[in-house]
């Protein structure tokens, strides 16, 4: 991997903050694989990017911790107000289309990266989940949480702000490389 060229291709996209860590670093919890259990978000069973589609919390750390490297990284959004429901959308999907950009230029340096982004895929309209296999398993990117990673303390650890202030959406991604 070379960091420095990594570096320089991600430059002028518009991530907020970011920061590389080993994988032995990442942050595992069951508490959040309950949370999502407790489908507070709606996607719980519903798609092939969240829990249980994505396999045990076990099975999750395993893929994780088959590479050595991690990338976290976010994108922070400025919103008319907190109740901003439509600002959040159009965040998240500028989100994604950022984590589409960095997800290449991991390609080009890394062999296999793993992406993982926010909550559930928006990909398709529609999810072929649990009758069909993923249409799109190259573009579908399975949650951070929904692996069992424990966001806010894994930001703090690696010195990256979880709230970037009062009506501001801030979304995050995480990459796992050799």
């Amino acid at each position: 991997m070379n960091k420095f060229n990594i570096e320089e291709e991600i430059k002028p996209l518009p991530i907020h903050d970011y920061a590389f860590l080993k994988t032995e670093e990442v942050i595992f919890s069951e508490e959040v694989r309950e949370i999502c259990k407790g489908n507070s978000c709606g996607l719980y069973d519903t798609s092939w990017a969240c829990p249980p589609a994505v396999g045990s919390l076990e099975e999750c750390q395993k893929q994780c911790l088959k590479h050595e490297d991690a990338f976290i990284f976010t994108t922070a959004t400025q919103m008319k107000d907190s109740y901003d429901v439509q600002g959040w959308l159009e965040a998240r999907e500028e989100h994604e289309k950022v984590t589409d950009q960095v997800g290449e230029v991991f390609r080009k340096y890394t062999k296999s990266p793993l992406i993982l982004s926010t909550e559930g895929c928006s990909v398709c309209k529609s999810c072929t989940y649990p009758n069909e296999p993923c249409r799109f398993p190259e573009k579908m990117y399975p949650a951070t949480e929904g692996y069992g990673i424990l966001v806010m303390k894994q930001a703090q650890l690696c010195g990256i702000k979880y709230n970037n202030g009062i009506n501001t959406v801030t979304y995050f991604s995480m990459i796992f490389f050799n």
